[in-house]
């Protein structure tokens, strides 16, 4: 390295988000993992959650989703 401090750092960033994670599904089974995500998908207007919202519509719309999956 050159000396000068990294502006960012995308490996302490994926640390951290992995930290809140960790602290936010702690006592939560796979299945209770799922649903939060689930909820957190539906109601967020992340740009990922909107085209996942899309994806599910379109599968749901083709037949394609499961009932366990709604």
């Amino acid at each position: 390295m050159n000396g000068r401090k990294k502006a960012f750092d995308c490996v302490e960033m994926k640390n951290e988000i992995q930290r809140k994670l960790l602290d936010k599904w702690k006592g939560l089974s796979q299945e209770e993992i799922v649903e939060q995500l689930h909820r957190d998908l539906a109601t967020s207007d992340d740009p990922v959650a909107r085209w996942w919202r899309r994806v599910r519509e379109h599968q749901a719309a083709k037949g394609h989703l499961e009932a366990h999956d709604g």
